[in-house]
C-alpha cells in the first residue's frame, strides 16, 4: 500500500510533463504556464504536511489515508475533464497537497507502528514508488490519453490509487494490534497505552517549534531535497549543454529516475545496517561526487553521476521518516508533522537555486559547483548540529 501511495505521491506533478504540452494544444492554454503551475504545488505540500501532520496525532492515519485516497481521485478526474484554466490550476495545487500527504506525511506515521525497528528497510521499499512514478509517468499519461483522451492520460493514475485504496480498507489499520499482529521489535502495546503516552507527550507543536534541534534537522536534512529537486529540474539541460542529444538526455533522464529505485532500496539497507543518523550522511557525499563526476564532462562520469544521483533522490524520502522514528519513538507523527514540513519548505528553494544561478551565469557548470558546495556545507552542519538524543534530553528536562 505505502509504496502505490509514495507512487501517487509524485503523480500529479511527473505527469505535468507530458500532460503540459499535450493540454494546451487541445485547450487553447499555455503550456509553460501549465509547467510554472507545479511551483504552486510546492506551497501545497507545505500546507498539507503542516495540516495532516498535525490531524495526524489526533485522528486515525488510516481514516485520513481514505479520505485523501478518495478526495485526490476525484482531483484528478477534475484534471481531465475541465476546460476552465482556473479549475484546472485549483484541481493540480489540490492534487499535489493531497498526494503529498497521503505519501509523505500520513504512510510513514502508519510504519512507525508497524515496523518501528525494521523502518529502514521499509521505508527503503515502499519509497522506491517515488523515481518509479518519476520514470513512467509520462509514457503512462501518454498511453491514456491517445487510448481514452484527456481524462484518459489521469486515468491510470486514478485506477493505481484505487487499488491503493482497496489495500488499505482491507487489510490496513493504524496499529498492527488491530489486525492481530504485533510489531516487528516483538513488543505489543496495548490501544490504551498507545494513546496514554501521546496524550502525556511533551511535543506539542508549540513545543516542537521552539525547540532549536527541531529546525536543524528540517534544514539540514532539507538540502538533500533541495539539491534532489532542483538537481532533477536542471538535468535535461544540462545533458544537452555537455553534447548530448535531446534523444539521448531523454532516455538518460529516464534511466536518473529508474537508478534511484535500487537507490532507494540500498539506503534502505545502509539505513537497517547503521542508522539512519549516519545514513543520512551518505547522501550528501553521494551528492558530491555526482556533481563532481558529471562536472568531468566524460561519458563514465556521466552515467555514474547518475547512479549517485539515484541515491541522493531516494535517500532524501528515507532519512526524515526513518530518524524521526528513531528520535522520537511513540511521539512519531509529532514530531514528523512539523520536520517534514521544514523539509518541505527548504526542498522548495531547489529549482529556483539552481535555475537562478544558470541564468545568471548563461551556463549549467556554475549551479553544479554550487550544488557541490551546498551538499558539502549541509554535510558539516548536519554532522556539527544536528544533535542525536534530542528527544530524550528534553523528555528527561521535562520530568524533572
Amino acid at each position: 500500500y505505502a509504496f502505490l501511495a509514495y507512487f501517487v505521491s509524485s503523480a500529479v506533478g511527473s505527469s505535468m510533463n507530458a500532460a503540459s504540452g499535450i493540454l494546451a494544444e487541445l485547450r487553447g492554454w499555455n503550456a509553460t504556464m501549465l509547467t510554472s503551475l507545479i511551483s504552486l504545488g510546492a506551497v501545497a505540500n507545505i500546507a498539507a504536511g503542516l495540516v495532516f501532520g498535525r490531524l495526524a496525532v489526533r485522528y486515525s492515519a488510516k481514516k485520513l489515508s481514505i479520505i485523501c485516497c478518495v478526495g485526490w481521485m476525484a482531483v484528478m478526474v477534475g484534471l481531465g475533464l475541465t476546460d476552465n484554466l482556473w479549475i484546472f490550476s485549483a484541481c493540480l495545487v489540490l492534487g499535489t497537497g493531497i498526494a503529498n500527504a497521503l505519501g509523505y506525511q500520513l504512510s510513514p506515521v502508519m510504519i512507525s507502528r508497524w515496523f518501528p525497528k525494521r523502518k529502514g528497510i521499509v521505508m527503503g521499499i515502499v519509497t522506491m514508488g517515488i523515481p518509479l512514478c518519476s520514470g513512467m509517468a509520462t509514457m503512462i499519461y501518454q498511453t491514456g490519453y491517445h487510448a481514452m483522451g484527456s481524462v484518459g492520460g489521469f486515468l491510470p493514475f486514478i485506477m493505481i490509487a484505487a487499488v491503493a485504496l482497496v489495500l488499505l480498507v482491507a487489510f490496513i489499520s493504524d496499529r498492527p494490534e488491530d489486525k492481530g499482529f504485533i510489531p516487528d521489535n516483538g513488543v505489543q502495546v496495548s490501544i490504551k497505552e498507545e494513546q496514554q503516552i501521546k496524550k502525556d507527550s511533551i511535543w506539542t507543536t508549540s513545543k516542537l517549534l521552539r525547540t532549536p534541534q527541531v529546525w536543524i534537522h528540517g534544514i539540514t536534512l532539507g538540502t538533500q531535497l533541495l539539491f534532489a529537486s532542483g538537481l532533477m529540474v536542471q538535468l535535461f539541460p544540462r545533458l544537452l549543454e555537455i553534447g548530448y542529444s535531446p534523444q539521448t538526455a531523454g532516455m538518460m533522464m529516464m534511466a536518473s529516475g529508474l537508478l534511484a529505485l535500487p537507490g532507494s532500496y540500498l539506503c534502505g539497507v545502509i539505513d537497517s545496517k547503521i542508522g539512519a543518523r549516519k545514513a543520512a550522511c551518505t547522501s550528501y557525499v553521494f551528492g558530491i561526487i555526482a556533481m563532481v563526476a558529471n562536472l568531468s564532462g566524460i561519458n563514465i562520469g556521466v552515467w555514474a553521476s547518475l547512479v549517485c544521483i539515484g541515491m541522493v533522490v531516494g535517500g532524501a524520502a528515507n532519512w526524515p521518516a526513518s530518524l524521526c522514528i528513531e528520535e522520537f519513538g511513540d511521539s512519531f507523527a509529532n514530531g514528523y508533522g512539523i520536520i517534514q514540513p521544514i523539509i518541505q519548505l527548504v526542498g522548495a528553494v531547489g529549482p529556483a537555486f539552481f535555475a537562478l544561478i544558470a541564468g545568471a551565469t548563461g551556463s549549467y557548470r556554475i549551479p553544479y559547483m554550487c550544488g557541490a558546495v551546498l551538499m558539502a556545507a549541509g554535510l558539516i552542519c548536519f554532522v556539527m548540529f544536528a544533535k542525536p538524543g534530542f528527544v530524550k534530553r528534553e523528555e528527561e528536562c521535562g520530568r524533572i
